[in-house]
């Protein structure tokens, strides 16, 4: 084997080096250049929220990026600062190109096009701290210079739900983390550009099912049979008291196919542009003024009807496979408003949840969460 000459191989190890740590000093000299005009930005949504966990807090927003210019603009390295109601600093993040690939590779893309846009979901989803957080600057470094922006976060809006809405022990699937597909919608994609979506409304949606507590399985087999789901055809319970605001129940549910993926009905598309929701209920709580809509329940299940009040815990119906689903389960948004597309998405929290075995007053639930109402044992009834 022939061996590199020693100068060879301190160059190289030089280059490295610098390749991991050379677009540090590059970004702070950025830092301290002219913002530019070419490149604005604006946080979606309007109204970011203080999502607190535990010792965590969530900032769920994106950042909406548009060159004005008639070349490329590649970004370099994002920055985000926390100041307390004092306008201290609390916390500071960063994510550059350091790294072999370096995080920024993580981005749906790391170049605004010409004249044209970048949607990027918060990089810095999660934050664990111990201070109120009164202000947020975002930092953006570019070729064309840097672009900033801030916001005042907002407190939680009051918890509305008495309870979740599965007996016994359910799991979340799927959340509102950051790599959630509720979480993930791009609002300069074509398919929300061609429904004219002006907010994700499913940004804080939580879909709860049954998995087996032993081997973490979703299905028997292969699932080739509804009946394999172990979520399938099981019982939904209003989780808070209010007024039935719309129903819709008549709609097929799919099938799978002998390998166990899921097959459309055919009469899909003709159910426009909510068919994705598939069977559904819009449940208006008085309490706080806000609306849960509820899908993806079996043909002919829903046991309810528009304009009947119900109570928490009351029977609406059972989980199916209808709408744009993959598996039987139960999909929940909070919004402001009774139109699926149109409202604004409103953040998820309960009175009293027992959840991972713990219960929490005012909680909110995640992807990965096991969840009980409170006083509940750990088993499939309440």
């Amino acid at each position: 084997m022939t061996r590199r000459p020693t100068a060879y191989r301190v160059a190289t190890v030089v280059a490295v080096v610098a390749m991991l740590f050379g677009n540090l000093t590059i970004s702070h000299q950025v830092h301290a250049s002219n913002l530019a005009n070419a490149v604005s930005a604006r946080i979606k949504p309007d109204t970011v929220y203080r999502e607190m966990r535990g010792p965590y807090l969530r900032l769920n927003f994106d950042v909406e990026l548009k060159n004005e210019s008639a070349e490329a603009v590649q970004i370099n390295y994002i920055e985000m600062r926390l100041f307390d109601p004092d306008d201290k600093i609390v916390t500071r993040r960063y994510m550059g190109r350091n790294g072999l690939p370096g995080p920024i590779s993580m981005l749906p893309s790391d170049e605004i096009p010409p004249n044209g846009k970048l949607y990027l979901f918060n990089p810095f989803p999660d934050v664990e701290l111990g201070a109120i957080v009164a202000r947020v600057e975002i930092r953006l470094f570019h070729t064309e210079g840097h672009t900033e922006l801030a916001f005042q976060p907002e407190p939680m809006p009051s918890a509305s739900l008495t309870r979740p809405p599965l007996a016994g022990v359910s799991y979340i699937f799927s959340g509102n983390d950051l790599f959630s597909h509720h979480r993930r919608v791009s609002l300069i994609s074509k398919p929300a550009t061609d429904l004219e979506l002006q907010h994700v409304t499913q940004r804080y949606a939580l879909d709860f099912t049954y998995l087996d507590q032993v081997t973490g399985d979703l299905a028997n087999a292969l699932g080739a049979s509804l009946s394999d789901w172990f979520g399938y055809d099981a019982p939904v319970l209003a989780p808070a008291d209010g007024v039935i605001e719309f129903v819709r129940a008549d709609m097929p549910d799919n099938t799978f196919d002998a390998n166990g993926n899921r097959v459309f009905t055919k009469e899909f598309d003709s159910y426009g542009d909510n068919a994705g929701l598939g069977n559904f209920i819009i449940l208006r709580i008085e309490a706080t003024e806000s609306y849960l809509l509820m899908s993806h329940f079996r043909r002919g299940s829903i046991t309810t009807s528009e304009g009947k009040r119900v109570k928490a815990g009351e029977l609406i119906g059972n989980i199916g496979l209808s709408g744009d689903t993959a598996y039987p389960h139960l999909h929940i948004q909070m919004q402001d408003g009774v139109d699926p597309i149109a409202s604004r998405p409103i953040p998820i929290a309960f009175r009293c949840v027992k959840r991972n075995g713990i219960e929490v007053i005012d909680g909110s639930v995640d992807s990965g969460d096991f969840v009980a109402n409170c006083g509940a044992t750990h088993d499939l009834l309440d």
